[in-house]
Formats: structure tokens, C-alpha cells, sequence
């Protein structure tokens, strides 16, 4: 399979040929100059899905898939084609590798970015190649987290927990998480959710939560179930040993890090970026974390671009970063209270926090000049946004490449289907006994943790019935 593109003719026919029923299959089309589009007049609006099924209908043998998909082609679209014999994860691998690095540029507009993906069976029916792993579950729940998300509260936290490392080089100093982990988890859920799914559509360019689930080696939100666990767990510890302290830190770092990268990501897309470029990186796993290093610092540099009302662009853009720099300088004015401290992270109030309030400052300033600026290169949203009304793509979260055509029926399939072969050197009879092995050899372990109470009280009584041995044995010789 190989991907194909084609540019979209230069002019269409101005008039069809005459037929019985001219009025429910003839159009006639104009270019509009205001709006550079080619608008058609007739009773069907839909002019490029009428069209396509025109085409499809007039071709249904095995050869006739081809003239669909040159019609999908002269319509502009890049057409993916998966072969029935040909489909594994590798394949699908390289489509979206191929679609993120050329296909999911928010510079560029929607028309050259179109594209889809159609599997095509041994008859030559076409399909639109779609995921069936629950993805669409996680797009839906991601969808609504995005919606939910607070950058005021990601921001606020962000500077407010700054004040735990003032106590880093403080040895006498006792750091307790308090109710952090509570307010991590249940406060800043959707501020620290996701932040793989986040930075792999945004700043990676992934063009679908399919395509993430292909390419993502995590089938959970690892990195926010580890941070509010290590929280929760310095919250057991000794206060007074140095590991406490220790992990209090790092909870307290990685809790930063995903809101410093949740807030670059949501940037890095408001902003109309393009992709990050990794493919030296992107099938192994130094990929994301580069990814997600990189989101983290354009969060550092641009926290305000990370609002969702900063894409009204203007003035309006700009007094929101106004108003919420005053805002979240307020809060971290009053997280110095003791009352507070005390509250988020025990401990940190007995600290010198002027070094922190300096650097904070220092970054209030930065960060408020560096958006007002970034800000200014946002375009307002036009009134009558220039959509096309006879768009032949849907977009799908489904689709390993973010889109497909409605007119063809979906052939759902499962990554498991697609998973590995196994090892080529050994047969399913050798993986059979290396299994049973295996099996009796990790249940034996188990098993022998728990003999160890029984030998200890076998040998002490053995030890005792040789103790009553003896003692019987000394007395018979006695006598």
C-alpha cells in the first residue's frame, strides 16, 4: 500500500448532459471569487457525495473500486489503500506515521490535509478501515476532560506548589503532603489527566485517538495514577526520614510536570503549530518523552496560550491574560500564608520562601509578556466561517487517520487481531511445555513462601523429640 494525491481540477464541467430526469442529476456550477469555491445550483447541495455514489453505483465489480478512487482523488483527498491480504499493526503503523508527518498541519488549511483510509476485500468492495478497541470511549471522555479543563487552576497550582521546594537544602525541616494528594487527584483531575493523549494529538500531530492507541505502548493514564500514588504514599511515611522528604519532592515535580505539559500541549494546538518532527524517535519511547519535555516547556513559556478563551484572539485575548496574571498573582500572594502552606504541603511554611517569591515574579513577568505577544498572532474567528457545505469527509475519532467517507461502510478491527506472531525459532508445542514450566515453577516459589513456618515448627519439633530422646535414653542407661 502506498499513499496516493492528487490536486483538486482547476475547473468542473459547467453542465451535464441532458437526461430523462435533468433536474435530480444535472447542476450547474459557477466559481464564486469572494469565496473561491465552486458553488452548484441545483436541488441537491450535496454535490460531491451525489457524485461519488454516482460513481460507485456505475462500478460494482472488482475493477470498478478504482474509479472510486480516482473520484476521491480529483475531490483532493489522499487516499490510503489497505489490501485484504496486507493488513497488520506494521501497515497501519506507517499510515499514520506517514499522516502525522504530512497530513496534520494546523498551519496549513483543511483542504490539504484531507484524507482517508479504505480497506478494499477480495471482491473489491471498499471499506473505511475503522478501530474496534474502545477508542471511541476514550475520545469521548478526552473530548469532555478538554472542555472541563481550567487553565487558571492548572496555572495556580503550578506556582502555588513552588513553595514546597523552598524546603529542599532545609534538613531540620519536616515536609507532609497533607491533603495534596486528595487535591491533586480529585481538584486537578481533568488538569493532570491525559497528558500522553495531550501531547501526542497536539504536539505530535497523532491525527486520531485511534491512531494514539496504535502508537501509544500505554493503555492507561499511567503518569497520573503514579503521581497521586507516590502523594498519597509520602502522606504513610516517616515525616522525619530523609526518603519522605524525598518523595514528597518528586510527587510534588511530577505534579508540575503534567500541568506545566497539559497547558504546552493545549498551546502548542491554539497556537497552530506544526508537529514536532521525531522520527529518529518515534517507534521507540525516548519519542514521547521528548514530546512531553518540549509541551512542558512551551507551558513554562506560554501558560495563558493554554486557555481555551485565548483562541477568541483581539484585545479580548490579550485582557484575558491580563486579568488572570493579576488573578493567579493574587493566589500565590496568598498562598504565603501559613494557613494555607500548612493546608497544601505542612511543613513549608517554616521555610525562607524569598527566593521562591523572586523566581515566581520574575516568572509572572516573563510569561505575561511572552503571551501578550503570542497572543497578538492569533486571528480572530470569523463570523461566517469559510466551511465547505459539501465537505465528502467526516471526521472520526475511529479512523487511524482522523477521517472517512460516509458513503462506504466501516470494517471495524481489533490492534489484537493484528498482534504479534510469536517468536519465529519456536512452535506452539515448545511455547506449550515452556508455559507449563514456567507455571509449576512460579506456583512452586509461592507455594514454598509459605513451608517456611511449617519447617520452622517441624525442626523445633524435631529439635524437642530429640531433646525427650536423649533425656529417656540418659535414664534407661542410669538405670
Amino acid at each position: 500500500m502506498s499513499p496516493t494525491t492528487h490536486r483538486t481540477p482547476s475547473a468542473v464541467p459547467a453542465e451535464e448532459s441532458a437526461s430523462d430526469d435533468d433536474s435530480a442529476t444535472s447542476y450547474v456550477c459557477h466559481f464564486n471569487q469572494s469565496s473561491k469555491k465552486w458553488e452548484c445550483n441545483g436541488q441537491q447541495s450535496d454535490y460531491k457525495n451525489h457524485l461519488l455514489q454516482q460513481v460507485m453505483e456505475a462500478s460494482e465489480n472488482a475493477d470498478g473500486s478504482r474509479a472510486t478512487i480516482d473520484q476521491l482523488k480529483e475531490f483532493g483527498i489522499t487516499v490510503y489503500l489497505a489490501e485484504h491480504d496486507s493488513v497488520d499493526k506494521s501497515l497501519l503503523t506507517q499510515v499514520v506515521k506517514h499522516v502525522s508527518a504530512s497530513k496534520s498541519d494546523r498551519s496549513k488549511s483543511g483542504y490539504e490535509n484531507q484524507r482517508c483510509l479504505l480497506y478494499r476485500d477480495a471482491t473489491g468492495k471498499l471499506f473505511n478501515l475503522t478501530m474496534h478497541n474502545g477508542c471511541a470511549g476514550l475520545a469521548s471522555t478526552w473530548k469532555s476532560q478538554l472542555l472541563s479543563f481550567s487553565g487558571f487552576q492548572a496555572l495556580v497550582a503550578l506556582t502555588v506548589l513552588t513553595r514546597a521546594f523552598a524546603c529542599s537544602g532545609v534538613d531540620a525541616v519536616e515536609l507532609r503532603p497533607g491533603y495534596l494528594s486528595l487535591l491533586v487527584g480529585l481538584v486537578l483531575s481533568e488538569e493532570i489527566s491525559n497528558v500522553w493523549l495531550n501531547v501526542s494529538m497536539f504536539v505530535r500531530g497523532t491525527p486520531s485517538v485511534a491512531a494514539y492507541t496504535l502508537l501509544s505502548s500505554f493503555d492507561s493514564d499511567w503518569p497520573r495514577k503514579l503521581t497521586i500514588f507516590l502523594l498519597a504514599l509520602t502522606a504513610a511515611m516517616d515525616p522525619s526520614s530523609e526518603y519522605q522528604r524525598f518523595c514528597t519532592l518528586i510527587g510534588i515535580g511530577l505534579s508540575m510536570l503534567l500541568l506545566a505539559a497539559n497547558l504546552g500541549a493545549r498551546a502548542w494546538y491554539f497556537m497552530k503549530w506544526r508537529p514536532l518532527k521525531a522520527e529518529w524517535a518515534v517507534s521507540s519511547y525516548v519519542a514521547p518523552l521528548f514530546s512531553l519535555v518540549i509541551a512542558a516547556i512551551a507551558g513554562l513559556i506560554f501558560p495563558y496560550m493554554g486557555f481555551s478563551r485565548i483562541q477568541a484572539g483581539g484585545k479580548s485575548s490579550i485582557e484575558l491574560i491580563i486579568s488572570n496574571s493579576i488573578l493567579v498573582a493574587l493566589c500565590f500572594m496568598a498562598s504565603d500564608l501559613d494557613v494555607f502552606q500548612n493546608f497544601i504541603v505542612a511543613g513549608s511554611e517554616t521555610c525562607n520562601q524569598d527566593n521562591v517569591n523572586m523566581s515566581v515574579g520574575i516568572f509572572f513577568t516573563m510569561t505575561a509578556l511572552s503571551c501578550i505577544f503570542a497572543a497578538r498572532r492569533i486571528t480572530p474567528p470569523g463570523q461566517h466561517p469559510d466551511e465547505d457545505d459539501d465537505a465528502i469527509l467526516v471526521e472520526d475519532e475511529t479512523s487511524p487517520v482522523g477521517f472517512k467517507v460516509p458513503n462506504f461502510p466501516d470494517y471495524p478491527i481489533s490492534p489484537i487481531d493484528l498482534g504479534q506472531k510469536g517468536l519465529p525459532c519456536c512452535t506452539i508445542k515448545m511455547e506449550t511445555i515452556v508455559g507449563l514450566l514456567v507455571s509449576l515453577g512460579v506456583g512452586f516459589m509461592v507455594v514454598s513462601m509459605s513451608l517456611f513456618g511449617y519447617v520452622d515448627a517441624a525442626n523445633e519439633a524435631i529439635a524437642s523429640a530429640n531433646e525427650s530422646f536423649e533425656e529417656t535414653l540418659s535414664r534407661m542407661l542410669m538405670v
